[in-house]
């Protein structure tokens, strides 16, 4: 037998699974195991439990496997270490989360983010969805799709292996589920869970149980998993929408330049008070058939279905201090300190809105997503069969994922030569916005100060499905060290879909003719709300709470237009071709790997060969009726891997990784399809002559196994990465205005490289630490692209780099396990990153650091309480901008408030 097999089987045996352990136990059965063996008796397994059992199986996992990979593992049946399994994954070193509704969504793996990873539900993809108007199809998963509760453990490969799908630069995330003939028969395990949100001020219900059963013969087993959660979430936002500074002029006669004081400072086209509020409900099951015929046959046909319903509304208060630089007839224009407008005093009735036509300053925006869904389904069908020195295994199966997004959206107005509509703006820098209504106490009980001049109805759906099938043999041999080979076929045929439909108000005004509306704000308010902004620089603001269905009704009364109508009317449900697409791939990948162990030595090299054939549908609407068009295309890659593990000593070992890898661009950036936003005249469009990422990756490291689960180690990584995708700003002539749309383009090669450091130590007494560090430095290129100078797009020479990255993470995690309960404190840290470029400068996100804790009492031996906080500092999300003269000023700031948890666990 192979040191390595040999290896793995002594760490299974003295392994540490899962329920919640105590020394005391552990001294127990090595006292019993003492006694045993003076009357001659052999213990062959010692199972230590709780949170150092799958701290002990992660570590285990990372240390036998040949290439980097890291890992978690569930305490137990039902005991995933966290709440939602992106933010577990955050606590893995070289990982960062994002998600700006307070719940991890998506996740970035050393530097790079959700597009360039995969994420795997054993082993194959699954289809991924989004609830979010604003959310374009993406190749990551989704993971507020998911309860932590039906994962058993998640493996992350960060080198590549020409065994795991290609299209992860960054890396390859692999959820793994349970299998029954893997469990005790009759495994029963509940989980009822009380959720508080103190920003909601809410409590929600969450519901998961997983059932399992084997016959006597333990060849057949039926395993049943169910989940149901509702969560209330409320955030609030002061958001920045767009800067504009002196270094950019705009477009058109409305956005002429500027003159007075005021224009040497940088201010945002709108500054927002936003609530959004949602009710969430999330129901899944996940059944797995095992079926055993032969010692030798193992089948397993596996069921996951996942539905999030999103209903949720978004209200925002809109004061466009950019309007206020214009009003040089005011006695007081505002003031310029440090390069930014700090302070701005806007009125209505300017002359100068009159002279320049613009129609308001200030917008209050109500939109409504009832009806908002996103749900993934998973069929696969897998047998193995197990020869003498040979395996072959075989996976077929299909994943869907489906999004409904919807957008009933309600814009009231006030009109610029309405006295009673003014405001007063305040910027800090650093600090960020404030906007002071005080001047329009109507806000809060108005009348006919606004008017309701643009409503539209709107509902994207978007489909994402793959079918597949894979087929995979494995040979023992004897030829020099090489000791096993493993080939492997796999086709893939996946398609992304979005059709969006509309219904518009049109023939409106915004120049105050009433007639020209569907009314005035006193005709549908009902009440007034507040928002607070603890948390943020925005101070409390009171607006009415126009009434929903009063809206709607109105809307819906609307005669449907006919031509020649010049009335207010509603134009029907139509088609939208713009941001209607379709990308179809015919994937099929080949590979060869062998294994390897010679000495001190093992690993594997290999690689795969990957065809994609890619087809992309759209629209062109130049045309006076949209023709459908379609572009195909064909790329094809070798993708060599080596992995190699020396055993310096039985505790230190040290790896080196070489590979190639690519990453397919996100779907939408593969069309020519556009999303516009008429307000301010942005859009957005992808680029079908895309080409796959590709990167050349390095890892060497060293880990030392010092002591039973403990560790040390650390790795550097480089990967020189071709073909990155950045945003690109072009101007368009769309309907006779002037439009700044971005698009994604291929630019040259840039290198990224870091240092992953980790620590896990346990004591005999109870306690233990987990600590990771990753710094990561993403070099910059130089492009030329488009900015607009002095009403011109022009070319012009800029430095670009990766998004997402955060130069510092890091994770520190202390626990205490005993016999009666289990205690964790968790801080999670990442340093600020970029997330865009803009015409006028670059938009960054800022540091964010979170604390969570958990305790877990053992009441009996089948029954535990657990009481969960997370965000327990009530961290906000801040954004801020660098304009191109290195002026920063914070722009957008969010507040989830914090989250609790209460819940009792039952296994039998």
């Amino acid at each position: 037998m192979s040191k390595l097999r040999q290896a793995i089987r002594n760490a299974n045996r003295a392994k540490t699974t899962l329920v919640s352990g105590s020394l005391s136990a552990l001294l127990a059965m090595t006292m019993a195991a003492a006694a045993n063996a003076e009357e001659g008796a052999q213990l062959e397994e010692v199972v230590v439990t709780g949170i150092r059992g799958s701290l002990n199986d992660a570590m285990n996992t990372k240390r036998f496997a040949n290439a980097v990979v890291d890992a978690i593992s569930a305490e137990d049946i039902g005991k995933f270490p966290d709440k939602n399994v992106a933010e577990a994954l955050g606590r893995v070193p070289g990982i960062t989360i994002s998600g700006d509704f307070g719940e991890g969504q998506n996740i970035a793996i050393r530097g790079l983010d959700g597009d360039n990873n995969i994420t795997l539900v054993n082993g194959q993809a699954v289809g991924t969805a989004q609830w979010f108007v604003l959310s374009e199809a993406e190749r990551n998963f989704n993971f507020e799709m998911l309860s932590s509760e039906m994962i058993a453990g998640v493996e992350v490969y960060k080198t590549a292996q020409a065994d795991v799908d290609e299209g992860g630069i960054g890396g390859t995330v692999i959820l793994k589920t349970r299998k029954p003939l893997q469990m005790e028969a009759n495994t029963l395990n509940i989980n009822v869970e009380g959720q508080y949100n103190d920003l909601a001020e809410d409590w929600d219900p969450a519901f998961s149980g997983i059932y399992s059963w084997k016959n006597a013969d333990e060849n057949f087993g039926v395993m049943v998993a169910l989940s149901h959660q509702e969560r209330t979430v409320r955030r609030e936002t002061a958001e920045v929408i767009d800067v504009f500074g002196p270094s950019v002029t705009r477009l058109g006669d409305d956005f002429a330049a500027p003159t007075g004081a005021a224009e040497k400072g940088y201010t945002p086209w709108a500054a927002g008070s936003a609530l959004f509020e949602q009710n969430r409900e999330r129901d899944g099951v996940d059944v797995n058939l095992q079926w055993k015929p032969t010692a030798n046959l193992d089948t397993n046909f596996h069921y996951f279905f996942s539905e999030l319903k999103a209903d949720n509304v978004n209200q925002n208060m809109l004061a466009i201090p950019f309007r206020g630089l214009f009003l040089t007839n005011q006695p007081a224009t505002g003031t310029v300190t440090n390069g930014i407008v700090d302070s701005l005093e806007v009125s209505g009735g300017s002359e100068t809105f009159q002279d320049l036509g613009w129609n308001n300053h200030m917008a209050y925006d109500n939109i409504y997503r009832d009806g908002s869904k996103a749900e993934t389904e998973i069929i696969d069908f897998e047998g193995t069969y197990t020869g003498a020195g040979f395996e072959l295994h075989g996976q077929i199966g299909t994943t869907t994922g489906k999004g409904v997004a919807k957008d009933n959206f309600f814009e009231f107005f006030a009109h610029n030569q309405d006295t009673r509509a003014n405001f007063d703006y305040y910027n800090s820098g650093g600090n960020g916005f404030d906007v002071d209504y005080s001047r329009s106490p109507w806000l809060a009980n108005p009348t006919d100060e606004m008017l309701l001049t643009a409503a539209f109805n709107q509902t994207t759906e978007s489909e994402d499905t793959e079918d597949y099938l894979q087929l995979d043999g494995t040979l023992d041999v004897e030829f020099a060290a090489i000791n096993q080979i493993k080939v492997g076929f796999k086709y893939r045929d996946r398609e992304f879909t979005q059709e969006r439909t509309k219904d518009n108000m049109i023939n409106t005004s915004q120049a105050g003719d009433l007639s020209a509306s569907l009314g005035t704000a006193g005709d549908y308010a009902s009440g007034s709300y507040t928002i607070d902004h603890d948390e943020t620089s925005q101070r409390s603001t009171t607006v009415f709470q126009p009434n929903q269905a009063l809206m709607q009704q109105a809307f819906s009364d609307l005669a449907v237009c006919v031509d020649g109508d010049t009335a207010v009317c509603r134009t029907g449900s139509q088609f939208v071709y713009d941001a209607s697409y379709g990308v179809q791939e015919d994937i099929t990948s080949l590979y060869a790997m062998a294994n390897f162990e010679q000495g001190n030595l093992r690993g594997n090299f290999g690689v795969r060969y990957v065809e994609t054939e890619t087809t992309s549908s759209a629209w062109d609407v130049s045309a006076a009726t949209p023709v459908s068009t379609k572009l195909e295309g064909k790329y094809s890659e070798f993708l060599p891997s080596l992995n190699a593990v020396y055993s310096i000593t039985d505790d230190i070992q040290a790896r080196f990784s070489a590979g190639r890898t690519m990453a397919r661009p996100a779907p939408f950036e593969l069309t020519s399809a556009r999303n516009l936003t008429v307000e301010n005249r942005r859009g957005d469009t992808g680029n079908p002559e895309l080409d796959p990422l590709i990167a050349n990756q390095y890892d060497l490291g060293i880990e030392w196994y010092y002591q039973s689960g403990s560790m040390l180690s650390a790795t550097v990584f480089m990967k020189d990465i071709q073909n990155f995708i950045y945003s690109s700003t072009f101007a368009d002539d769309i309907n006779g205005e002037t439009f700044l749309i971005t698009r994604p383009e291929n630019g040259p090669s840039v290198t990224l490289e870091g240092v992953e450091l980790v620590a896990q130590h346990m004591w005999d007494n109870g306690f233990g630490v987990t600590a990771n560090y990753t710094y990561t430095d993403a070099g910059s290129v130089s492009v030329n692209d488009a900015a607009l100078i002095d009403g011109d797009a022009t070319l012009v020479a800029r430095n670009i780099t990766l998004p997402g990255v955060s130069k510092d993470s890091y994770n520190i995690s202390a626990f205490y396990e005993q016999q009666l309960y289990s205690a964790r404190i968790n801080y999670n840290y990442r340093s600020e990153y970029f997330e865009r470029a803009a015409e006028s400068g670059d938009f960054n996100r800022e540091e964010q650091a979170r604390i969570d804790a958990q305790l877990s009492i053992f009441a009996t031996e089948n029954l535990t309480i657990r009481v969960e906080a997370l965000n327990l500092t009530d961290e906000i999300i801040e954004q801020y901008h660098v304009a191109p003269d290195g002026v920063e000023m914070t722009t957008t700031q969010i507040d989830n408030g914090r989250r609790f948890f209460v819940g009792l666990n039952y296994q039998f």
